[in-house]
């Protein structure tokens, strides 16, 4: 039987992120939750959702062994998604609040550039309008706002945007005083530093054009019983 649907993996504990599963399942998709390296490399697309912070994401990540897939699957032209408090990750540095004070730690380096604690430069959180870049596929004419949890945001976006033999990043950017990064499309790799499902129907919406642009590759069997609680 053809794949009629495509299947995402979520990466944590299986019977956890139920409410992300859900969404995922309503915009199209068959889902699991899973940190088990083959199923998040045969997926059709990945999600590495956030966490209470960006450090503590990419702790999370780094315990379940997620970097090197996230490496491959982009190397591979695999879709992969960060949404939330995933999103300061990718970049070079972000900030730790310690004993001693807020100290600079090393991120992915995806991208150049140092997600800082926002509410520390007076950037606003909850629903804010979006200014999605001219070359968007995923954030054009979204029904409404969107709202943004996430304590860690990038305030600059520091990458060579005129390199002859790549495709820039689609860079787009809260309607905010001061304005910092909400998206991220940079070929496979997608990072929102909104939460899609605290966002209502312009999160709905952004979840299903994400789905919708998978390409179903038949890696997986194509029934996946969702593993995942209602929250």
């Amino acid at each position: 039987m053809a794949q009629e649907q495509p299947v995402v993996a979520i990466l944590g504990e299986p019977g956890t992120f139920g409410e992300l599963a859900q969404a995922l399942g309503r915009a199209g998709a068959q889902v699991l939750v899973t940190k088990t390296s083959n199923e998040l490399l045969d997926a059709d697309g990945m999600i590495i959702p956030g966490h209470t912070s960006s450090l503590e994401t990419y702790r999370t990540v780094q315990s379940f062994d997620a970097e090197r897939v996230v490496g491959r699957r982009v190397a591979g032209g695999r879709p992969v998604l960060f949404a939330g408090a995933a999103f300061g990750m990718l970049f070079e540095t972000m900030d730790d609040t310690t004993s001693a004070g807020t100290v600079e730690v090393k991120g992915m380096g995806e991208w150049p550039g140092h997600a800082c604690k926002l509410a520390a430069v007076g950037a606003p959180l909850g629903v804010q309008q979006l200014v999605p870049a001219q070359e968007s596929s995923l954030l054009h004419n979204l029904p409404g706002a969107l709202r943004y949890k996430a304590e860690d945001g990038v305030l600059r976006w520091e990458f060579e945007q005129n390199i002859d033999y790549m495709r820039a990043p689609a860079v787009s950017w809260t309607q905010t005083t001061p304005p910092y990064i909400a998206a991220v499309e940079n070929g496979p790799l997608t990072a929102v530093q909104f939460c899609p499902i605290a966002s209502g129907e312009p999160g709905e919406e952004f979840m299903r054009r994400w789905v919708a642009s998978l390409p179903m590759t038949g890696r997986m069997p194509v029934v996946v019983e969702n593993n995942v609680e209602e929250n």
